[in-house]
């Protein structure tokens, strides 16, 4: 069994006869521009010969359409296997002809490999652990495992599809502790010590003979790029040692794109170089330092221009927003005020209660949204996702609503902190961007 690291979560495991390629990201960038891998990378599309292709989840940085694209015009007949019903539809419109949909929880017995899609409490995401005769594998992915003992638990059930009780050989695990949107909704920008301990011991709960690092190989474009310094906390070379010291039973290695994990007799080697893919070596550029947030200034991708984008912001806000907030319960009473950064510089402001619009932010608000307005019409439009928004620093929010009485004291307000999302939700815009994706794709 021979796993070879294509970049952040792209993987390609080779066993017996059959290649199978994990959550393929193929080209440049992904996330709408907003991401590159890193360090940056080519990957000769041709050689990589899928038999099947796993994605993983919908985030863009493992459902990538245009690399979908790539692999189905090549080969049709190559088998796409995901947990989500959106990913089915799209790989169908994409041209792949056999498309399977599998809950985590799933033993799927192959030509010289076992599979056994594993349980995340993200919804609609599985890792997946792979067997052979020369052992077993997990590729964790995005995995989020509530503890130590659902780690156990897992790995209990995988031996029990598998009919065997032994370590795992090979662990590909989520290690970094990504802060993705605690600049943009008010959470904490310091170092998660919590968060860094559970990863760290819940790696060390797998038990595996061997650890590699993956799935936290993006780094933000520009005009994003000053976010990099918010979101990644731990460099690779500080969880390496940090793994050698909380597992010294297992070997750990570096999850350098190219590389190739040979899994035999249930050790593990690692080897250097492969023709699928070559790397520009650049220096380490992703340094935490979040002790400032940098200002929202709209970069205006589509060149919509500062007027048009005013004037389409002033209509949805009065014929759209602020009727639709006053139908939410949630924003009854509430003062909520929406600052919109224009092209080329300047401030629309908003305040909203109960359908009324005035110009201007009321400093006593209870929930604040800034929004490049450029970035805004996109989600309106579809020509992007919220998340794409939301992870380049586009979108950010904070709330302090409440209620206060003399019997229960002060409860907090289930207001949601981009409040936008109340009117224009989250997963109904990422729907209209893969449907309008889809269709400009043919």
């Amino acid at each position: 069994m021979r796993w070879t690291s294509l970049g952040h979560a792209t993987w390609l495991l080779e066993a017996g006869e059959l290649r199978i390629l994990f959550d393929p990201v193929l080209f440049e960038t992904h996330h709408g521009g907003v991401f590159g891998v890193v360090p940056p990378r080519e990957i000769d599309v041709e050689r990589l010969r899928p038999d099947f292709v796993i994605v993983s989840h919908r985030h863009t940085d493992h459902f990538d359409l245009p690399s979908l694209e790539a692999l189905a015009k090549r080969d049709p007949d190559t088998v796409l296997v995901t947990f989500d019903p959106l990913i089915v539809r799209a790989a169908r419109r994409l041209g792949f002809r056999t498309v399977h949909e599998i809950a985590s929880g799933h033993h799927v017995e192959l030509d010289g490999v076992e599979l056994f899609t594993t349980p995340s409490t993200a919804p609609l995401e599985w890792g997946v652990m792979a067997a052979t005769s020369d052992g077993i594998a997990w590729n964790q992915i995005d995995t989020v495992h509530p503890s130590v003992a659902a780690v156990r638990d897992t790995l209990a059930d995988a031996a029990r599809a598998f009919r065997r009780d032994e370590p795992l050989a090979l662990a590909m695990v989520r290690w970094q502790p990504m802060l993705e949107i605690a600049a943009q909704t008010g959470g904490a920008l310091g170092f998660p010590y919590t968060y860094y301990k559970q990863n760290l011991d819940q790696i060390a709960a797998t038990s595996a003979r061997a650890l590699v690092p993956t799935a936290a190989g993006a780094r933000h474009l520009p005009p994003y790029d000053a976010m990099d310094r918010l979101v990644y906390p731990v460099p690779e070379a500080r969880v390496l040692r940090d793994l050698a010291r909380r597992v010294p039973s297992a070997r750990v290695f570096p999850g350098e794109i190219g590389a190739t994990f040979v899994v035999e007799a249930g050790e593990t080697s690692m080897e250097r170089g492969t023709e699928l893919v070559s790397t520009t070596h650049a220096a380490e550029t992703r340094t935490f330092s979040p002790l400032t947030v940098p200002a929202l200034v709209d970069p205006d991708p589509r060149g919509l221009g500062r007027e048009r984008v005013r004037a389409r912001i002033d209509a949805w806000v009065s014929d759209t927003l602020a009727p639709g907030l006053a139908r939410v319960r949630a924003a009854r009473g509430l003062v909520l005020c929406l600052d919109v950064a224009l092209p080329g510089g300047g401030r629309d402001a908003f305040t909203l209660c109960d359908g009324s619009v005035v110009r201007g932010l009321d400093g006593d608000w209870d929930g604040l949204v800034e929004v490049a307005g450029s970035y805004l019409l996109d989600v309106i439009d579809g020509e992007r996702n919220w998340g794409d928004v939301l992870l380049g620093g586009m979108v950010r929010g904070a709330t302090r609503a409440y209620d206060v009485d003399a019997t229960k004291g002060l409860e907090a307000r289930p207001l949601g902190v981009i409040f936008l999302y109340h009117v224009l939700p989250y997963d109904e815009a990422f729907e209209r961007w893969l449907a309008l994706s889809l269709d400009r794709l043919g």
